[in-house]
């Protein structure tokens, strides 16, 4: 069951408002009575909201300063002065708690496709961004980009940091694609008209079985921890010990995260059978939360610090397992990572990680009196050796970079070539593309981070 911000009862901090009451007596001994000016009854109420429920779950609460809630007249101003900055990026507010949860569901109004910007030139302002996949049967897809096209405009002008993140937000785009040689930009024509549309978003973007060397590999491209997918993927790790994969390819070079007890599931079908039933994940809370939580649940409060690896029929058993990342590679991937490395080989090919070893939950209304809520950082992720580095994302095995130039799930793709490589100890076609991975048409000089990061979206608690 999905932890709410209403699981641990009886423990919300109460506040007092004061209303100070000014009496005056006039020449004719009649009183006035006059209120202090306040801020806006409604947002009082939401800041209220807000910090009655950040003192009780927040993972950092005793680093919150000390606001007075009525001289706060922005609410979204008034959570960011409450967060950590040290450390949280992640936390955030809404004032649409419907959006959010549709979000986390997977139905989200969107394009329909994942994109890496970069600038393009030393210096410059000018941003061209890489389609890194579309969703299929989404509005990208349906205008026929592809991975590998180059967006190198937008609506008729150049892209920059201040109009970048429009690729992502607007209902209407029309899109230049171009090519880059020696240093110049070349235009292609059409440009392509792009509407946004409500999709479900289905994490499961490619699976495949490669034989290769007489070795069944079994290939997954997975771009969120989405729990109401759960089924789809038992279904296809199913399918995977039906042909005998005794080696795994897991793409999530595009995954941010998601549901928690998804990663327990995805690994519990990944790890070596023996591991059923040793610890997956330990979480720690902060203390007063903790306290809570031993107090109001004697004799089974473990199971909100500790879960364990399932025992499942789709297990595979496997000793390896190839893991492909990118800088989006976050939260419950990562942990699935870093889970299963005490009890397994794990490989990391690609870029290193966001780093991002912590959860939040969704807190709304419980009378459903506004439609505001938020998602605070309430835990830290431990795995079974207690391993982790915050500071740093995940460092890969083998360092190396997406190439856009063939489709995921395509074995001559540059990464999945790689770990081919690594599974069965032979030289592929893709061994020479892996000579010449950095001298594509397009070198990017300097990466280029959207402005508003949808990471903070994702790793969600669920148990």
């Amino acid at each position: 069951m999905r932890i709410s911000g209403y699981s641990v009862k009886n423990i919300l901090l109460l506040l007092a408002f004061l209303f100070v009451i000014v009496a005056c007596e006039d020449d004719e001994n009649e009183i006035e009575i006059e209120e202090e000016e306040t801020i806006d009854p409604g947002v009082l109420k939401i800041n209220s909201f807000v910090y009655e429920n950040m003192s009780l779950y927040y993972l950092w609460e005793d680093k919150m300063p000390t606001l007075n809630i009525s001289e706060e007249p922005d609410t979204w101003e008034y959570f960011d002065k409450l967060l950590y900055d040290e450390i949280d990026r992640w936390s955030f507010i809404t004032d649409d708690v419907d959006e959010l949860n549709n979000y986390f569901a997977g139905v989200r109004k969107e394009v329909g496709y994942s994109l890496r910007g970069y600038y393009f030139e030393e210096g410059s302002d000018r941003v061209v961004a890489f389609i890194e996949y579309v969703e299929p049967g989404g509005p990208a897809d349906k205008a026929g980009l592809k991975r590998g096209d180059l967006i190198v405009e937008m609506n008729g002008a150049w892209i920059t940091p201040d109009n970048y993140s429009d690729l992502f937000y607007s209902d209407q785009l029309n899109v230049g694609l171009g090519t880059v040689s020696d240093g110049e930009i070349y235009d292609l024509t059409p440009s392509v008209d792009v509407t946004a549309e409500e999709i479900q978003i289905d994490p499961i973007l490619r699976n495949e079985v490669f034989t290769i060397s007489g070795i069944k590999i079994g290939y997954l491209a997975y771009t969120s921890f989405i729990d109401e997918y759960n089924d789809d993927l038992e279904a296809v790790f199913s399918n995977f010990k039906a042909e005998g994969v005794s080696e795994l390819i897991l793409d999530l070079r595009y995954n941010g995260g998601g549901a928690v007890s998804t990663a327990r599931l995805m690994a519990s079908m990944i790890c070596p059978a023996s591991s059923a039933g040793e610890l997956f994940l330990r979480s720690a809370y902060n203390d007063g939360l903790e306290e809570a939580i031993r107090n109001e649940n004697p004799g089974t409060y473990t199971e909100w610090f500790e879960d364990y690896f399932e025992t499942n029929s789709n297990n595979l058993d496997l000793s390896n397992l190839y893991v492909l990342t990118t800088g989006g590679t976050a939260s419950a991937s990562e942990m699935v990572i870093y889970s299963l490395s005490p009890y397994m080989n794990v490989f990391q090919i690609g870029e290193q990680t966001h780093g991002k070893y912590y959860g939040s939950i969704t807190i709304e209304d419980e009378d459903g009196t506004h439609n505001w809520a938020i998602q605070p950082i309430i835990m830290r992720a431990e795995n079974v050796d207690n391993s982790i580095d915050y500071s740093i994302g995940l460092i890969p095995d083998y360092e190396m970079y997406d190439d856009f130039r063939y489709e995921l799930g395509d074995p001559d793709e540059v990464l999945t070539a790689f770990a081919i490589s690594k599974i069965t100890g032979s030289s592929t076609k893709a061994q020479e593309l892996l000579k010449s991975a950095k001298t594509i048409d397009f070198i990017p000089s300097k990466e280029f981070l959207m402005k508003e990061n949808p990471l903070r979206y994702e790793m969600y608690i669920d148990k």
